[in-house]
């Protein structure tokens, strides 16, 4: 089976994971942390048969989070590279001395390794370009510029963006020019919404709070926030119960809900939904503002809570 090591920015690792993870269906994936990995059950799900016959595909983010250090952690490479049953995607956010030696040390383990090149501002802007023109949507070098700017130099964003537009574009009848478009989709609140679910989901409430920062906070703008991360929580919930009913969910936005899920326990996904239900009769009852809803919300995803 293939072994491949990932590191550059999260939008080069979640690219290469998109491309790298089968197109069927019933494979099985799991995705894993460095930060919180349990070794046993890592290594157990890496070397066993599928019973089913479908590919089984592992992903292991943040592998330089993971607390071994020195031979303990070349040994943990070596046990990893004899996996025979499954594809193994190993990734890390890592730079400069710290990519060096673990793309070396993976190299040395017979992983493909893939690095992102650096690149100046220019070429960034020429990614924003690229990624719209594979949409079949046409931007300048200032709207790409704009476009990235207001995606916090977030290529992840301008991606999730690109899939949004193109889906906007494809439900109207008639031609949309392109300034209508950054008019309409690209204002802080739209650009970020993507973004501000994912942080949620993953719990990381300081993120969050920035990034909703950046947003409008306009009363209509926040019921669509409290929906969104709603609905993150409740597709989680799904997760836990019957994985199944989230089928109509593209593969690779299901790999992230699924990365969120290893965040949460199923009873703290129970207690946020309680929270929740309290939350949405008092909006309705004029008890509580919809924006101290949403931010009550996005405090409730708080690992300490």
């Amino acid at each position: 089976m293939d072994k491949y090591f990932i590191t550059g920015s999260s939008y080069f690792i979640d690219k290469n994971i998109k491309n790298l993870i089968t197109e069927d269906e019933n494979a099985d994936i799991e995705i894993f942390f460095g930060d919180e990995l349990n070794k046993g059950e890592f290594l157990g799900y890496i070397n066993s048969i599928s019973f089913t016959g479908s590919p089984k595909v592992a992903v292991l983010r943040n592998f330089n989070k993971i607390k071994d250090k020195g031979k303990d952690l070349e040994h943990f490479v070596e046990s990893i590279s004899k996996c025979s049953e499954c594809i193994l995607l190993i990734s890390a956010e890592i730079k400069d001395k710290e990519e060096k030696f673990y793309s070396t040390l993976f190299q040395n383990n017979n992983f493909k390794v893939l690095k992102e090149e650096i690149k100046k501002q220019r070429a960034t802007i020429d990614d924003v370009i690229r990624i719209f023109k594979e949409k079949n949507i046409m931007l300048n070098y200032s709207q790409a510029e704009l476009f990235l700017n207001k995606c916090l130099n977030n290529l992840s964003m301008v991606s999730n963006e690109a899939e949004k537009m193109e889906l906007y574009i494809l439900s109207q009848k008639e031609k949309v020019p392109i300034s209508l478009l950054l008019e309409q989709l690209s204002g802080e609140k739209e650009e970020t919404i993507y973004a501000l679910t994912d942080s949620f989901g993953m719990r990381d409430v300081k993120n969050t709070l920035k990034i909703y920062s950046t947003m409008d906070n306009s009363s209509d703008k926040n019921f669509q926030i409290f929906f969104a991360l709603s609905r993150r929580i409740y597709n989680i919930y799904l997760l836990f119960i019957d994985g199944s009913m989230l089928k109509r969910i593209p593969d690779f936005q299901l790999i992230r809900i699924k990365e969120q899920q290893t965040k949460w326990t199923l009873i703290e996904i129970i207690k946020i939904i309680d929270k929740l239900s309290e939350l949405d009769k008092n909006i309705k009852t004029g008890a509580i503002s919809i924006n101290n809803a949403v931010l009550s919300l996005i405090l409730l995803s708080n690992k300490d809570k």
